[in-house]
């Protein structure tokens, strides 16, 4: 552990407060080293920091509200510390705000905003990032992966003929075979006919057989060549770029709806893609296999929940869930 928080977990008494410090100061530690590259350095902590270790831990590793803001304490006091020890000259979690704890569903996307968002790969201008976000999106819209496991997928996991992608890396290290919808596979099939995979799939037990399906620029070589391997980091940049670009388009439509109520649905959905992020179209094919009829079993299934519980968040209303009840009863 790092030498400074070791000085700051020594000066709490009570035993049970200082395990949950050490536990979380940790836990924020090493995420940290993980994003910079280096040794964790609280002299360097950035209020930003924390607001990116909190989108993490609730898109990512789908962590409750009432953990996050515990560990938000936690750095709370941690700030106080460093500005006390003279480390820092002000606490970068000061003016950071607790999570919400009122019971609502997770922030998923309306079916035309996914389809925008399926839509604006086409506006792409790069053949080669064209293919390649078609492939990400079917993983993440049609298939629910988290960013990390549609990163992870090596060619070896897929099936195209039977339909289906192998998540090798789950949530708790679990593997689970999801089956992939018609479009996904047309999307996947293009990118390895045109882009990935031209001469065809590499042989059963070759290593290139164990690559990332997944590609990105090398930016330090003469024409960006792609190579194998994606970050998540990447991943949601590419995501926030496409989701812009249906945004932008979804507004230029409003400007030519002759009906109001349309006007309005059409600058609401562009509203939620400025702030979606890969999660989002994780959470929208949960709730339209609910819509259509699918249960609560099948759905933990594809999304890889360890516990049905964790599934059943999907059946509490949303925003939009209450939006439309909102405007079923109007007078």
């Amino acid at each position: 552990m790092n030498d400074i928080v070791t000085r700051y977990v020594a000066t709490i008494r009570e035993p049970a407060t200082q395990r949950a410090a050490r536990a979380d100061l940790a836990t924020f530690a090493n995420w940290w080293e993980k994003q910079r590259g280096r040794a964790f350095d609280p002299s360097q902590l950035l209020a930003k920091d924390i607001v990116a270790w909190m989108r993490h831990r609730q898109d990512v590793e789908e962590r409750k509200p009432t953990t996050i803001n515990r560990g938000l304490s936690t750095l709370r006091r941690f700030g106080d510390w460093l500005v006390s020890e003279g480390l820092l000259h002000e606490s970068p979690a000061k003016d950071i705000h607790d999570l919400p704890l009122e019971e609502h569903g997770p922030r998923s996307l309306p079916d035309d905003a996914v389809d925008a968002v399926l839509r604006a790969v086409q506006a792409e201008s790069e053949p080669r990032i064209r293919l390649r976000d078609g492939a990400l999106l079917a993983l993440l819209a049609y298939a629910g992966l988290r960013s990390q496991e549609a990163c992870d997928v090596q060619l070896r996991d897929l099936d195209l003929d039977g339909g289906s992608v192998i998540v090798r890396r789950g949530k708790g290290r679990k593997a689970r075979r999801i089956p992939l919808h018609t479009d996904a596979v047309s999307l996947i099939r293009r990118y390895l006919r045109e882009l990935r995979c031209p001469a065809g799939l590499p042989a059963i037990g070759s290593n290139v057989e164990h690559e990332p399906l997944l590609m990105a620029q090398d930016r330090t070589k003469p024409g960006h060549p792609l190579i194998p391997g994606m970050s998540t980091r990447l991943v949601r940049h590419r995501i926030a770029v496409l989701c812009q670009r249906a945004a932008e388009q979804l507004r230029t439509v409003a400007k030519r709806e002759p009906r109001l109520e349309r006007v309005g649905q059409l600058l609401q959905m562009a509203a939620q893609l400025d702030t979606a992020s890969p999660h989002a179209l994780r959470h929208s094919l949960a709730r339209r296999m609910l819509r259509r009829g699918a249960d609560l079993s099948e759905v933990q299934r594809v999304l890889g929940h360890s516990r049905l519980s964790t599934t059943g968040i999907y059946t509490v209303p949303d925003d939009d869930d209450l939006r439309d009840a909102i405007d079923r009863a109007g007078i």
